[in-house]
């Protein structure tokens, strides 16, 4: 079991399969009508809930040995990529068609790259560059069937989104790089350091455009659609576990690209319980994606 604890494919897999879950659960809840916001916002709690019966008992004096500027730092971060990559995330979901959005969320992928490589000296070799590539056109193919996407104002929040993830991902791999601090303690302090962020944008409200003011105009405290909260908010805990062990073991390329196998994950139970179709080309990008994902595996960038 120790030496899978330490795989960084164990980790990424197991990562890639609860997100995959996670969406896939809350894709659930909006199909019965749950509101995006509220469902972030009442998964956001039960993370929290969940990473306290399960970090705080093993790891409460873990946080006491964290110097004051490693926990500013994780907290910044945490902030960064689950406060604002959230609501931008919502932001941009909310002034974008689906097709866009689903793509797009994928570009976390070249953003994560290439941060990597300017500020974690990860090597940029040729094969990591066309893997990368392949695995976005694939994902293109899974998301879109191949349609051109139509630029809309919503697209440029989404590449925010992507990249307040990706600099949340390179500020967390180089505290792990520098200090000695445990995966758990960090996950904990997702939510910690999110949620206010959230809630400040919340109360933003009125400033925005219409259509965002009308996503936003939601009773957080709605129980209605819960149950999938419930399970979105489980998923979520288990997957920013996985996100932040793999981070630990192995470089943030390797994390970010490994994750693409979510759109193959999520494909494939929309097939087996949504009773959804798969395109020809479609297909095509889920082989592509799961070959560039073999490449990625056996060429090393797991060790950066």
């Amino acid at each position: 079991m120790k030496n899978l604890n330490n795989s960084p494919f164990w980790n990424v897999f197991l990562f890639s399969l609860f997100w995959a879950l996670q969406i896939f659960v809350a894709k659930l809840g909006f199909m019965q009508g749950a509101k995006p916001v509220t469902m972030v916002f009442q998964s956001a709690i039960v993370a929290l809930v969940v990473l306290s019966i399960y970090v705080l008992p093993k790891h409460i004096n873990n946080f006491k040995d964290l110097s004051k500027q490693v926990l500013i730092s994780l907290l910044i971060a945490n902030a960064i990529h689950f406060g604002l990559g959230g609501f931008f995330s919502n932001f941009g979901n909310a002034l974008t068609s689906a097709v866009n959005a689903g793509f797009l969320v994928k570009f976390a992928l070249v953003t994560t790259t290439i941060l990597a490589w300017i500020f974690l000296k990860e090597k940029m070799t040729w094969v990591k560059f066309i893997a990368v590539m392949i695995m976005l056109f694939g994902n293109f193919l899974i998301s879109t069937k191949g349609q051109t996407l139509v630029p809309q104002i919503g697209d440029m929040l989404i590449i925010g989104a992507c990249f307040c993830w990706s600099v949340g991902n390179i500020m967390i791999k180089n505290t792990l790089k520098n200090h000695n601090v445990n995966s758990d303690v960090i996950t904990f302090l997702r939510p910690v350091a999110g949620i206010p962020v959230l809630l400040i944008f919340l109360l933003l409200t009125p400033l925005y455009p219409g259509p965002v003011q009308k996503m936003f105009t939601v009773n957080l405290f709605d129980l209605t659609y819960f149950i999938y909260a419930l399970g979105s908010g489980v998923f979520t805990a288990l997957l920013w576990i996985y996100l932040n062990r793999t981070l630990k073991v192995a470089s943030a390329s390797y994390m970010t690209m490994m994750s693409m196998m979510v759109s193959v994950f999520v494909a494939v139970l929309a097939l087996a319980f949504l009773g959804e179709t798969m395109t020809a080309s479609q297909v095509i990008g889920a082989i592509l994606t799961i070959s560039a994902g073999v490449v990625t595996h056996y060429a090393g960038i797991a060790k950066g």
